[in-house]
């Protein structure tokens, strides 16, 4: 139902028209949609019966508990209500005191009388109110006056006809007041749209607008229609500021017409200074495909402290968690919010309505109590290999320990690279080399290398904060028992909940390693890792795994690995980078060199690494704010953070620096650099001195722009310097650059010293992603982290935008997969990493309350099985796909994506069987697309049904409309039958038919997937899984034969074009 607009719907409340015998026991009540929005925010209960009686006449306590509920009477101002007049049962209720004739009931002058004292005086005008309402002769001055000022502010309106002043108020007239006072005194008009107009408040930026008809809710909304573009948005700006107030909570509906997951932001600012972090608080959400949803983001409840990022289930609705930027906002003083998204890749459409202020649902935070169960698991939800007993733990353990004994991990070298393709020089390190036109790894023996692993191979990285969020677990172990080495205690905080400096952390994870392996839990966790990864094909380890456990120890494990260091540890001078991100290194500070030295000494060195021939290189830094190439003010901020400095202070080493430059650049002639400017500096030590532009002028930017190269290429120069010097047979893999911190001139600057270059990317693909410029720089690169997430199996957080959320673990695997071909045919990728190895905590890890659905296990340390036979796939077709051209969609990948076999010599055949007696040939005969197809001769007509089966490495995932294609040819005198039997991954299977003439030919189609009858047709038809349909998200098999009645059919087809797809 739609929740009609309080500023713009006019309801004449209390006219006759509104009586209870117009309205009685309707089914559609003229209030519906207020009583409605009432019941989601939790003012009302659905159950009462006043939500099923709509027209039921309130007492003195119903009134007084409603408005208790709602507004809250602490926002009465109860010195403007008379202790003896008609409402001083109000002033009773609002100082917690029993009510005179609680049973009575409510006049609707008393219900005026109330109203206005939460109400402004300013709202009063000096309207003729006899005028308006012909029966308030006998109202008190008291209640006159109220009625000036409720009528001013739009919640007691009418048209001439009667106010009934003395006839009892409603519940359904009584909401439909008290919701035009909230919207009255909190300031924001609430959108409903239904009146086909958009308020001129309501701007975009890189996307359109319009109000249309959504069909899933049969009323109006906002259609936005976000373009391919860096922060597409819709803007709500306040001519004044909005007073939103304490307690309240912005709500809004959201429909996805779309199949695809769409997340959005929402940012809210409190002053017209904000910047996206200052000023500002910016959440996330996850429209889901084809579906309405309501979200809210609370205001003034601790809601947005408590250290996840993404919160749990509401009983109210979807509500916003804390992102980043400022949790505690003057809600008083809102200036605008934005529903936008990050860096989209394609067009996307969502549809907006009901957009109000409300009530905070999160005002009562029981909901939170007891979320979390002894192994750190979500309690709401129930799902298949969840772990309920200790005993489950040691039946997983005894199970994937029989599986693993009996795999088969890929046949690699011995430091897993590729062992059945070309051999290069081997020079006892890993080094990159351009082969046959693409950029590859090489590992010490000289084999093709393809580095693909798991971030965060390590256990103190899934820590979670218990202090202050004690209720939201259950079954704590004892700080004093035998799990209590678990706890730990800290005052190193980054963003912890509540404003906490110092507290508690449990590890649940680590916990349930050591129920599950005992006391040398690290010992076995380790090396069932090692096993794991070789089993699912994994080359390396990414980043972040443990420096104890497997720096310098790549003989005992067998496996490749990255080192990393962080310089920011050092003593070294920094640059604001501005925007909330870290600050970054000075390196014209003499001081950072030590740093580096210091940190490759006790970070990697310390390890023994020098001599591990399995170390492929090091990361050094992570995602450094560079600057947001997005916009020119965000792209030069740590130029301008630089020139903000003052050249005399000691640590503004970065500021001399730039002056020296640009002295030599104008020849120092202060003049010549003011003309380029446009500027007035009377000399250049008055450059020196703090320097801040409102904005850049076009003829700063190129000098800006050198500025930002000549930065980035000290920091690398010196870092290479120190690589090359201590470990000079190790490959530097830069600093891993995100999208939001990286520039071209910052890749150019890296591209001269470092020997890879790194870049996290979280997209659904790396195609057309032109903020790295590959092509232009022609390196090798790395992906250093990628990934996706679903809240399906009991996590809250589908990760950090729109390109990570995925459907369900199904679709996870899919998209793995789809990443990763898409890695491999890209000519500069080495490799990539995903983001992580273990699932991040349910409420958050500690020190910044990310809480996504990352690992490849969960906290319980059971694989997510989708993932695993995903990976084993892609990664056993990677050198195919990379250096054959071949082997790409023959399983898994994403639904819709074509797969294609024309039986050509350089595809990958080998998932073609035949089986008993047939006989396989491929020749021109019958070739519609390209040289060759594939004829099957099946042997003696006896019944026997011999013919071919197509099986891919991991099932097909033709999405929700499978089509499946081919060219037939009958090369026979005779007519055949072909018969297709098709099994899913469940094992239903469905036989089709079709019956091809002597000598001819025909293109066969099989589309109906779902449940159906058979259908039984001269020349084609079907016949199996009626009940069920097949899975069309799992096809793991296709067998083609001839229905055989000899002598009266060939005995031989030929196929060739068959294309497996979405319609």
């Amino acid at each position: 139902m739609k929740r009609h607009s309080l500023m713009i719907l006019v309801f004449l409340l209390m006219m006759g028209a509104f009586s209870s015998q117009a309205y009685g026991m309707s089914s559609k009540h003229w209030a519906d949609g207020t009583i409605q929005a009432w019941v989601q925010a939790g003012y009302v209960e659905a159950a009462s019966e006043e939500v099923k009686n709509p027209n039921r006449a309130l007492s003195r306590e119903d009134a007084a508990k409603l408005i208790g509920s709602s507004i809250g009477w602490e926002a009465m101002d109860a010195s403007r209500q008379s202790n003896a007049g008609a409402a001083a049962w109000a002033v009773q209720a609002s100082q917690g005191k029993s009510i005179d004739q609680a049973n009575k009931g409510v006049t609707r002058e008393e219900a005026v009388i109330v109203a206005s004292a939460f109400i402004s005086d300013d709202a009063a005008g000096s309207v003729e109110l006899d005028r308006i309402f012909r029966d308030i002769a006998g109202m008190s001055a008291e209640g006159k006056a109220a009625l000036k000022t409720v009528y001013g502010a739009g919640v007691f309106v009418g048209n001439g006809s009667k106010l009934r002043p003395q006839a009892k108020i409603t519940f359904a007239e009584l909401v439909t007041a008290l919701d035009r006072v909230i919207s009255h005194r909190y300031g924001f008009p609430s959108l409903d749209f239904e009146n086909g107009a958009i308020p001129d408040f309501v701007t975009t930026g890189d996307s359109t607008i319009e109000v249309v008809h959504n069909e899933a809710t049969d009323s109006k909304a906002l259609k936005v229609v976000y373009a391919a573009a860096d922060f597409p948005t819709v803007k709500f700006t306040a001519t004044t500021p909005w007073q939103f107030g304490s307690g309240k909570a912005l709500s809004f509906e959201v429909t996805n017409p779309t199949d695809k997951d769409i997340t959005f932001y929402l940012r809210m600012d409190d002053d017209k200074s904000a910047d996206g972090v200052a000023h500002s608080t910016v959440s996330a959400a996850v429209a889901k495909a084809n579906s309405t949803q309501k979200y809210f983001l609370s205001m003034g409840s601790e809601a947005l402290d408590l250290g996840m990022r993404f919160l749990p289930p509401n009983p109210a609705g979807s509500q916003l968690g804390y992102g980043w930027g400022e949790k505690g906002l003057d809600s008083s003083h809102i200036v605008e919010f934005q529903l936008w998204q990050m860096y989209t890749k394609q067009e996307s459409t969502l549809l907006f309505d009901n957009i109000a202020v409300i009530g905070d649902p999160n005002t009562d935070l029981s909901y939170m109590d007891d979320l979390v169960d002894g192994y750190g698991q979500y309690r709401g939800l129930d799902w298949e290999g969840k772990v309920h007993t200790d005993g489950d733990f040691l039946a997983d353990k005894k199970e994937e320990a029989a599986a693993l004994a009996s795999a088969k991990p890929l046949e690699t070298s011995k430091y897993g690279g590729w062992l059945n393709g070309p051999k290069l020089e081997a020079t006892g390190h890993f080094r990159v080399a351009k082969h046959e036109g693409k950029w590859t790894l090489v590992d010490p023996e000289g084999y093709l290398f393809f580095s693909n692993g798991l971030d965060i191979v390590r256990l103190d990285d899934m820590n979670t904060w218990i202090s202050g969020r004690e209720n939201m677990f259950t079954e704590l172990p004892s700080k004093d028992g035998e799990l209590g080495e678990h706890y730990t205690y800290t005052s190193i905080v980054g963003a912890p909940p509540l404003g906490q400096t110092e507290g508690w952390l449990f590890n649940h994870y680590q916990a349930n390693l050591e129920r599950k392996y005992g006391q040398d839990y690290v010992k076995a966790w380790k090396d069932i890792s090692v096993d794991r990864f070789k089993s699912w094909g994994f080359s390396s380890l990414g980043n972040w795994s443990d420096p104890a456990l497997f720096f310098g120890k790549g003989d005992e494990h067998g496996i490749a690995y990255v080192a990393n260091g962080w310089t920011h540890w050092g003593q070294h001078a920094t640059i604001p980078s501005g925007g909330g991100w870290a600050p970054v290194a000075d390196p014209f500070d003499p001081a950072f060199k030590t740093s580096v030295d210091d940190m490759l000494d006790e970070q990697i060195l310390a390890y023994g690494v020098e001599d591990d021939k399995y170390m492929i290189g090091v990361y050094i830094d992570n995602e450094i704010a560079w600057g947001n190439p997005a916009n020119t003010g965000s792209k030069y901020a740590l130029i301008s953070n630089i020139m903000a400095m003052d050249s005399s202070a000691k640590s503004s080493y970065a500021k001399r620096t730039m002056i020296a430059h640009l002295k030599s650049v104008y020849q120092n002639k202060i003049e010549s650099l003011n003309s380029q400017w446009g500027t007035s500096f009377a000399s250049f030590d008055a450059l020196g001195k703090p320097y801040q532009p409102a904005e850049l002028s076009e003829g700063m930017l190129p000098d800006y722009s050198t500025m930002l190269s000549l930065l980035a290429d000290e920091y690398f120069r010196i870092v290479d310097k120190a690589v090359s010097a201590k470990l000079p047979d190790t490959l530097y893999l830069g600093s891993r650059f995100a999208e939001w911190g990286t520039s071209e001139e910052v890749q150019k600057a890296a591209a001269k010293y470092v020997d890879v270059i790194s870049f996290n990317v979280y997209k659904e693909d790396v195609e057309g992603e032109n903020w790295m410029h590959l092509e232009e720089l022609d390196m090798p690169a790395i992906i250093g982290e990628f990934a996706f997430a679903s809240d399906d199996r009991g996590m809250f957080g589908t990760g950090p935008n729109a390109d990570t959320s995925a459907v369900d673990q199904e679709n996870r695997g899919e998209k793995y997969v789809h990443y990763m071909e898409t890695v491999l045919n890209n000519p500069y990728f080495v490799g990539a990493h995903w983001f992580q190895y273990v699932d991040q905590p349910l409420l958050g890890r500690a020190w910044d309350g990310e809480n996504y659905n990352l690992g490849f296990v969960d906290v319980a340390d059971v694989p997510y099985e989708e993932m695993v036979s995903a990976a084993k796939d892609v990664h056993a077709r990677a050198y195919d796909i990379r250096f054959l051209g071949k082997g790409t969609g023959t399983g898994g990948g994403q639904p819709g994506k074509e797969w294609l076999m024309s039986f050509e010599s350089n595809e990958d055949l080998s998932i073609v069987t035949a089986y008993k007696t047939a006989v396989v040939q491929y020749g021109a005969t019958g070739a519609t697309d390209g040289k060759r197809a594939m004829k099957v001769s099946v042997g003696t007509l006896d019944a026997d049904y011999s013919g071919v089966e197509i099986k891919p490495a991991a099932p097909w995932n033709l999405g929700s409309k499978p089509l499946v294609v081919a060219d037939v040819t009958n090369p026979n005198a005779l007519p055949i039958q072909l018969r297709a039997n098709v099994t899913d991954k469940k094992g239903a299977l469905r036989t089709y038919y079709f019956a091809i003439g002597a000598k001819e030919s025909r293109t066969i189609s099989i589309a109906q997937f779902k449940a159906s009858d058979p259908v039984w047709g001269e020349q084609e038809g079907f016949w199996g899984a009626e009940a069920t349909g097949l899975d069309a998200s799992g096809i793991a098999s296709i067998q083609l034969y001839l229905w055989e009645d000899a002598p009266e059919s060939g005995d031989s087809f030929v196929i060739d074009n068959l294309r497996l797809s979405q319609k």
